[in-house]
């Protein structure tokens, strides 16, 4: 009768953590189409002639997006984890610790986040600009605040590191 009942519970813990996984996709899903429809309204108030904006809006839009996703899923794992009975406090206590070593080791990736940053702030370029990066000439096909990808005129993709982005051409 004690087995059956912890195998009952086990399954209780498995169900709970389906519930908070589909939670979370929900959650997240609903978020994206609140983006979606925030930055619609927003196309449809900025005019034809100010494009740029319209891309800058495009690159905000798929970076919220990500970061929606990361901190979901970030959340239902902790609340998993927290369910199956880990004590979760000493996890992301070391988990900071260990954040704080590797940022010592990842100063390239803060120097990519860093210049990422200031290139959607600067409005430098967006997504769906032409531009010249060193001696590599394409259309911006997607940007995160890591790196910046090219797509060039034969249709190849080119990944640069945001921080190795040291001068910046937008052609017309």
């Amino acid at each position: 009768m004690e087995s059956l009942i912890r195998f009952a519970n086990q399954q209780n813990r498995f169900v709970t953590a389906i519930i908070i996984l589909l939670s979370a996709y929900i959650l997240s899903f609903v978020c994206k189409l609140v983006i979606d429809f925030v930055f619609s309204r927003i196309k449809r108030r900025v005019s034809e002639d100010r494009v740029h904006m319209l891309a800058k809006t495009r690159t905000i839009r798929t970076l919220l997006k990500s970061v929606v996703n990361g901190f979901f899923f970030f959340v239902a794992v902790m609340m998993i984890l927290a369910h199956f009975g880990l004590n979760i406090v000493p996890l992301l206590t070391g988990a900071g610790i260990v954040g704080l070593a590797f940022s010592f080791g990842a100063q390239t990736l803060f120097k990519d986040f860093i210049a990422g940053f200031f290139i959607i702030f600067e409005d430098q370029f967006n997504i769906g600009d032409k531009v010249k990066i060193g001696n590599i000439e394409g259309e911006v096909h997607k940007m995160t605040l890591r790196m910046t990808v090219l797509k060039d005129a034969k249709g190849n993709l080119i990944f640069i590191s945001n921080s190795q982005i040291e001068s910046v051409t937008r052609l017309k």
